[in-house]
């Protein structure tokens, strides 16, 4: 790898939609799991993670982590990808549109949408030049850890639970009572409008599936928990003043690297 450049790239693996060991292990390189659809549950640093579509998990070499084997046949669509690199960020979990254009980039090469090879040694080099944008601009993405243990929980949680999520179902996941819960939000948030929260997430969450991926809006819709696809663009567009298919066509998936 050239010396010059601080963020430079060794491909070695790449997979698509493959279940790794269930048990807890860890390798000298780096890996990204990136999950394209469905939910992948993993964990690592003695956290449980619940990576939606969008997301993605950046684990730096040495880090014990672990893929749960419920994750298999329960429809998710994921890539897997380990490198060597000179710099890497600490582990993160984020939903970064410029990260997720790098990995839908790495992604269309994998599936075979371009006229390289997957194994070739061009789509090699293509890949190793997105993997090492995608690693400089983590670096100067603040990491999750900036905020509180409770909060990372509560985004898993809504993450998991998407439309479905509400004061009670919260509550239950933190095993508090629906007043502990309330008192504990207002303490760690700083504001005690958990309505708010959950739809600004939600929101967040469906308008990554609309501008990064080309799922249908019923997907999207099961996918987040909404229980029926009316119930999904009625609740989209009251908040945003436009339908998904309106925000979608505005927001068209990109189609090269971003400067």
């Amino acid at each position: 790898m050239p010396e010059w450049n601080e963020f430079a790239v060794e491909l070695l693996y790449f997979s698509h939609g493959y279940a790794s060991l269930a048990r807890l292990h860890h390798h000298p390189y780096c890996q990204i799991e990136y999950c394209i659809s469905g939910e992948l549950i993993a964990s690592g640093n003695g956290r449980e993670f619940h990576l939606r579509g969008g997301e993605f998990w950046l684990i730096p070499a040495g880090m014990p982590h672990q893929f749960h084997q419920k994750s298999v046949n329960c429809g998710v669509n994921f890539i897997s990808i380990k490198f060597r690199a000179v710099h890497v960020p600490e582990s993160q979990v984020s939903c970064d549109p410029v990260g997720v254009f790098y990995l839908e980039e790495i992604r269309k090469l994998i599936d075979g949408e371009s006229v390289f090879e997957p194994h070739s040694r061009e789509c090699a080099a293509i890949m190793e030049n997105a993997l090492s944008g995608l690693l400089r601009r983590m670096k100067n993405i603040p990491a999750e850890s900036g905020i509180s243990e409770f909060e990372q929980n509560l985004q898993t949680a809504i993450r998991r639970f998407g439309a479905a999520g509400n004061v009670d179902v919260l509550a239950d996941f933190f095993a508090l009572t629906r007043a502990q819960f309330k008192y504990r939000f207002l303490l760690e948030i700083g504001h005690g409008n958990i309505k708010r929260y959950i739809d600004e997430m939600l929101l967040r969450m469906i308008e990554r599936q609309l501008c990064y991926s080309d799922l249908p809006l019923n997907r999207i819709s099961t996918e987040l928990n909404f229980p029926s696809l009316y119930a999904f663009s009625r609740y989209f567009k009251h908040h945003r003043g436009e339908s998904p298919s309106e925000f979608r066509r505005k927001h068209p998936l990109p189609e090269s690297f971003p400067a």
